[in-house]
């Protein structure tokens, strides 16, 4: 504002025929309101200098978020509220990265369970895509939860898989008057033994009950012949698919079952 106090207001002077003390009091007041309202324009012009900030003018500074009809520039919302890193977490809402929300679009919608493969065996494997996945004790292993969040697992010995261990026995012919040489027993008793427990060895070479394999004569000389034999747990008993000669060396191992 114009610094109105420094014009000279005409007062009564002393050799005016006026009293300039009191004539002059009407003045002077005039003068004092008027320098307050000048000093409180000023401080008001202060106050808008100080609100134009780094753009030159209040125009260029209103003109980066409010239109002309006094409208909000859509431009400057999006800037200010949908810059998600100029947002902090409340109770309600948090902020997440990039690398986050990536692993959340793998999922399905409303997806509850995880997937998993079990591999049984070579040719055989079974998926888990669909419900709960359930954790089953067996004869050998039993399951303990543990807090908050652990499973362990607790390895046992079952009674039923106890088992004596034979090796290098001598078999008995099933027909000891006239042995056939291809029928035979484990032992004298007729014990039964562990299903899939039995090996068989001919002149120190093991045979195969799953498929015809060359084994070597008692004698150098002797030929080699494609031999195979078939058990019968139950009733502690086993026959091989050719005959052998008295000279042949045969040896068997085997387990029986405790129960």
């Amino acid at each position: 504002m114009p610094r109105i106090e420094l014009i000279n207001v005409p007062l009564y002077g002393p050799n005016d025929p006026y009293h300039y003390h009191f004539d002059n009091l009407p003045l002077q007041n005039l003068m004092r309101r008027q320098n307050l309202i000048n000093m409180a324009l000023d401080n008001v012009i202060q106050q808008t200098n100080n609100a134009i900030g780094t753009q030159g003018s209040i125009d260029n500074r209103l003109n980066q978020s409010i239109e002309a009809d006094g409208s909000l520039k859509v431009a400057a919302i999006d800037e200010a509220l949908h810059s998600i890193e100029s947002h902090t977490d409340t109770d309600d809402y948090v902020r997440m990265r990039r690398a986050e929300s990536d692993k959340l679009a793998l999922m399905a919608d409303g997806a509850t369970n995880f997937y998993a493969e079990v591999e049984l065996d070579d040719e055989e494997i079974v998926a888990l895509d669909s419900g709960a996945m359930r954790l089953t004790p067996s004869s050998t292993i039993t399951w303990e939860v543990v807090e908050p969040n652990k499973v362990r697992a607790h390895i046992g010995f079952p009674l039923e898989t106890a088992h004596r261990h034979y090796y290098d026995q001598a078999p008995v012919h099933v027909n000891e008057v006239s042995p056939d040489f291809r029928n035979y027993l484990v032992n004298t008793v007729t014990t039964p033994f562990v299903e899939g427990s039995l090996r068989v060895y001919v002149n120190g070479m093991r045979l195969s009950a799953e498929s015809q394999i060359y084994i070597a004569g008692h004698l150098i000389t002797d030929p080699w012949t494609q031999m195979t034999y078939t058990e019968d747990a139950a009733n502690g008993a086993f026959t091989l698919s050719v005959a052998l000669s008295e000279e042949d060396v045969i040896r068997i191992d085997y387990d029986i079952s405790f129960f």
